[in-house]
């Protein structure tokens, strides 16, 4: 989390999530919480509550974001991003760490929670959905012209781990989706970023040089980046340094997202809007476990 110098009336923002967000806050990798900063240095704190799991931030959502929200007073913050579902999305032997209606259930709670305080009124909110990951690639090519041995090939590979945990993380992003539309056509307060599917369109883009339209035909060919099929490409260390965490591509590619749907849907946010204050530096405690 961050520790806070700032006086109780400085406009914030916050940052909730799993170690995604934690781990947003360095310059050398374009974090989206380190551009946040230095967007609105000077201007606007930015608080980074990164931690684990949609279960296990549930406590930490209250006495983190609620009570701190509750103790400083006005003004309400100016938005709160939730990015959530990485790690919930992970496969067990018996499903995902966080079975998906749990985790709906949890996101719903934190939307909710911060619509209906009266301390957050006004308080924008931006759902983010959890990312990809990168299996690496079978490294066999489709046969496309013996389409029983294409078929047995593709079966195979849709049995192993690496591909069901992919397919798990495109359910838990879709389901972010879902939630997200369903509040945006109640309240202008929130907004859905689906990063899985920009940050497969662009990798698409990157590795064929193709338009991102083609997205849609390498779906439909089971051939999309990260899936661990044969004839997928991979998303490679520049975008996940270990399959799961973000390399500096993937941070840029969420920071460019987030900037784009935050300052088109709220130009009321933009930073010029705020006057200077004193410049306080944000300071980053890095948790003891990364995940």
């Amino acid at each position: 989390m961050t520790k806070s110098q700032t006086p109780k009336d400085h406009p914030r923002i916050y940052l909730f999530g799993d170690s995604l967000t934690e781990r947003a806050c360095f310059e050398s990798d374009n974090g989206f919480a380190w551009k946040l900063e230095e967007y609105y240095e000077g201007r606007v704190e930015v608080v980074n509550e990164g931690v684990q799991t949609a279960r296990s931030l549930r406590t930490s959502f209250e006495r983190y974001i609620v009570k701190v929200i509750e103790d400083r007073g006005p003004p309400a913050p100016l938005f709160i991003t939730i990015f959530l579902g990485a790690n919930d999305a992970c496969l067990l032997s018996n499903g995902p760490y966080v079975p998906l209606s749990e985790f709906e259930a949890h996101i719903r709670h934190y939307v909710d929670s911060i619509l209906d305080h009266p301390g957050t009124q006004g308080t924008k909110i931006i759902l983010i959905t959890p990312p990809p990951i990168d299996v690496p690639s079978p490294g066999l090519e489709p046969a496309d012209d013996l389409p029983e041995v294409a078929d047995v090939m593709q079966s195979l590979a849709k049995l192993g781990r690496g591909y069901k945990t992919w397919e798990s993380k495109r359910t838990f992003a879709k389901k972010i989706v879902q939630i997200g539309k369903e509040y945006e056509a109640k309240t202008e307060q929130v907004a859905v970023l689906d990063f899985w599917t920009a940050i497969t369109k662009i990798a698409c883009k990157e590795m064929d040089g193709t338009p991102e339209g083609d997205f849609d035909e390498l779906d439909l060919k089971d051939r999309l980046p990260g899936s661990g099929l044969p004839g997928a490409g991979e998303f490679g260390k520049e975008y996940f340094t270990d399959g799961l965490h973000f390399g500096k591509k993937g941070y840029e590619v969420l920071t460019r997202e987030l900037f784009a749907l935050l300052l088109a849907k709220w130009p009321e946010l933009e930073r010029q809007n705020f006057p200077l204050r004193v410049s306080v530096q944000s300071q980053y405690v890095p948790k003891v476990t990364m995940r």
